[in-house]
């Protein structure tokens, strides 16, 4: 669990996700929504643009990832319809302040540690997002290599990092031995 920023951070359940949208405001929740779906990192969903969005796939650019390597990743056509719906003041999917540049990371993490105050969820950050949603491709039995893809990490070792294992996974894996 995640303590004053030292550690990993929780990954969410649908519950905690569901709390956490229900103290946003609209426009953060589709935020939260494309971090919940895709994995990708608050920056680079920080500087999506409107033309980023190429039918149901978005396209995260070389100069917005860390690994500096252009991603596409298909999502949901809810999701598509919910990001159509934002103000489109500047090009950003999501404008800073003023409608100047696009939305910082300190401006969404200060929204998300304030719905996580009023929901009462410990141990959550903006990675938390990404590794549940890294979590999650891993229980669903999606190979490491292509949640590699979605996720964009070059090492594999550190993608198994993000990974988390529950104390019911243990259980259930050494049961298959009794």
């Amino acid at each position: 669990m995640k303590v004053a920023g030292c550690g990993k951070g929780k990954v969410l359940t649908d519950d905690d996700f569901r709390k956490i949208k229900e103290e946003i405001p609209a426009k953060y929740q589709v935020f939260f929504d494309i971090m919940w779906e895709t994995g990708a990192r608050v920056s680079e969903v920080c500087k999506l643009r409107f033309v980023d969005l190429v039918d149901n796939v978005l396209v995260i650019r070389k100069t917005n990832t860390k690994t500096k390597e252009t991603r596409e990743i298909p999502v949901s056509p809810i999701l598509v319809n919910k990001i159509k719906t934002l103000p489109q003041e500047n090009g950003f999917m999501f404008s800073g302040r003023g409608g100047q540049g696009h939305i910082s990371r300190y401006m969404i993490d200060k929204v998300l540690r304030c719905a996580c105050e009023k929901g009462n969820i410990k141990g959550v950050s903006t990675h938390s997002f990404r590794r549940t949603t890294i979590t999650e491709l891993s229980r669903n039995n999606i190979s490491l290599r292509v949640i590699q893809n979605i996720s964009g990490h070059r090492n594999l070792n550190v993608l198994q990092g993000y990974v988390d294992v529950s104390e019911k996974e243990v259980a259930f894996a050494l049961s298959t031995r009794w």
